[in-house]
């Protein structure tokens, strides 16, 4: 039993950080996190950690994938609310797709082996689609479709409805409601279309990998000796059945003129907005990269009908091509 004076000078040395301190010390152990933070909130106000242009577009990779990312990554129930979230994050997922689907048509300008063969690299992907006649991807692009006109339509109503179509609140809404009309024609025309019979060998594994070794590019049909044939719908020839006509091309032609504003539009009030975690001194960059992006796409798009209306079609392997009416 020690004196008082002992047992007040123990919490004394302690306090001292002397020989009984105690090792762990849980009142100081929790880090102050208000100087990181007021450092990234600095960082975002600036250039961030990267600057120039550089910089710029490797923050907009960056929110563009993570945006990407959370579309398919699970997130909260779905709940209907003021916020722009999944406006932006599905049409992210459709650019992707816009752009895949524009790489996909370049086979145009290959010949009706590759065209239609890339069409019926889709088809041998029916199995994922539920038992339904399309592929899981063709599905989930439907759903996001579907989520951006129900949320941007829902926008418009609650914010800017009672606007004028001169105050310019109304542009995104009148394209989109534009490009909704034109994909639901296109789909029809293309997707749903009756087509010719055209014989192509379809690699056994999807894709002709080995194609590649030979310095060559019919990575969706073979032409070795004894291959098994199937019959695939004639796209390459529709395609060149539509754009025949000259108001078919201006349609088109008016469509992706329609899609590059949109998408103008929409890229230019998308980068602001916190989820993409872009800098403020490279928003501005940003937004111009994504213009010269679009522009790009579009004049890819715009060369389809351009190319079909001008140029005869090419004979396949298997099956030639009968000439046009």
């Amino acid at each position: 039993v020690g004196s008082g004076a002992a047992v007040v000078a123990a919490p004394a040395a302690a306090a001292a950080g002397g020989a009984a301190a105690p090792l762990l010390d849980k009142g100081h152990g929790e880090r102050d996190w208000s100087k990181s933070e007021k450092n990234r909130k600095m960082r975002m106000e600036g250039e961030g950690k990267i600057p120039g242009w550089i910089g710029a577009l490797c923050y907009m990779v960056l929110g563009f994938m993570k945006e990407i990312l959370f579309t398919i990554v699970p997130q909260k129930n779905i709940v209907l609310t003021g916020d722009r979230i999944g406006l932006t994050r599905s049409a992210m997922f459709m650019f992707i797709f816009i752009i895949i689907h524009a790489v996909g048509n370049l086979h145009v300008f290959l010949g009706p082996d590759d065209f239609n063969g890339y069409g019926y690299f889709y088809v041998r992907l029916y199995w994922t689609g539920f038992g339904f006649p399309a592929n899981v991807v063709e599905e989930y692009i439907l759903l996001a479709a579907l989520l951006h006109v129900f949320v941007a339509l829902k926008r418009t109503w609650d914010i800017s409805i009672n606007y004028t179509v001169a105050s310019g609140k109304l542009n995104l809404a009148i394209s989109g409601i534009t490009l909704l009309t034109f994909m639901t024609i296109h789909l029809f025309q293309f997707r749903f279309g009756a087509t010719h019979p055209f014989k192509i060998c379809p690699p056994p594994y999807l894709v002709n990998i080995g194609t590649i070794f030979h310095l060559r590019l019919n990575l969706f049909w073979v032409d070795t000796p004894g291959c098994t044939t199937v019959s695939v719908r004639d796209i390459y020839r529709m395609e060149f059945e539509v754009f025949k006509s000259l108001e078919w091309c201006l349609f088109y032609i008016f469509a992706v003129v329609v899609f590059s504003i949109h998408m103008c539009l929409g890229w230019e009030k998308a980068v602001p907005a916190p989820s993409l975690e872009i800098p403020k001194r490279h928003q501005r960059k940003a937004i111009h990269v994504g213009y010269v992006m679009t522009i790009f796409i579009a004049l890819v798009y715009v060369s389809f009908p351009i190319y079909t209306h001008l140029f005869p079609m090419s004979p396949g392997s298997i099956s030639p091509e009968p000439l046009e009416p």
